[in-house]
């Protein structure tokens, strides 16, 4: 099975590479800013279809991001997006910027979403320092846990309202969690029913 994640996470990245160049995604994003792609991308911890990217852009105002995100919609074909002014409403936990959530299709069954915050430098040296963490933590058998992991939670209704991929990496990481049923046994003690 871990041959086969490791597999999957190969094939989607490079379909995350025929997004971000073949379609176009990449040299747009450029035209507004400095684009950083994280988050299991970068990790080779991806078991469905999210991208995670930063577009490091100083003070890029809500009417150019609308512009930027009609130019999207343009080059990828939505079936939705949702937008964020974390500027204004400054969600702990979610990078002071402006955000579009980007949905190809029902991301339950397998279609891409892509997220897009737009961040000043300070914030995106944060949020690429976490993930510069976990990569120097990553050996091959925790990489395959948490793609174990990944892959038994990423169609609950619960991965990413009450859990995320943060709490699969640190519970792997730091707190020597091994499978499935142990890490619901660890979230359940924090509170967090998985599904």
């Amino acid at each position: 099975m871990t041959q086969d994640l490791v597999r999957r996470d190969e094939i989607i990245r490079r379909e995350a590479d025929e997004l971000l160049g073949t379609r176009g995604l990449r040299s747009l994003l450029e035209e507004y800013g400095t684009p950083h792609v994280a988050g299991s991308y970068v990790l080779h911890l991806m078991t469905w279809r999210d991208l995670d990217i930063y577009l490091e852009q100083k003070e890029l105002s809500v009417e150019s991001f609308f512009h930027l995100g009609g130019r999207i919609a343009s080059c990828l074909g939505p079936a939705r997006m949702s937008f964020r002014n974390e500027r204004i409403k400054q969600t702990p936990g979610l990078p002071l910027g402006l955000y579009w959530g980007i949905y190809l299709g029902d991301e339950r069954k397998g279609a891409w979403k892509i997220d897009i915050w737009t961040i000043n430098s300070q914030e995106l040296e944060e949020q690429l320092q976490f993930t510069e963490r976990i990569a120097a933590d990553l050996t091959p058998s925790l990489r395959s846990r948490i793609l174990s992991i990944k892959e038994a939670c990423w169609q609950d209704p619960g991965y990413r309202k009450t859990y995320t991929s943060q709490d699969i990496y640190y519970a792997v990481i730091k707190e020597g969690i091994e499978d499935i049923d142990s890490f619901k046994q660890h979230m359940q003690d924090k509170g967090v029913s998985v599904g």
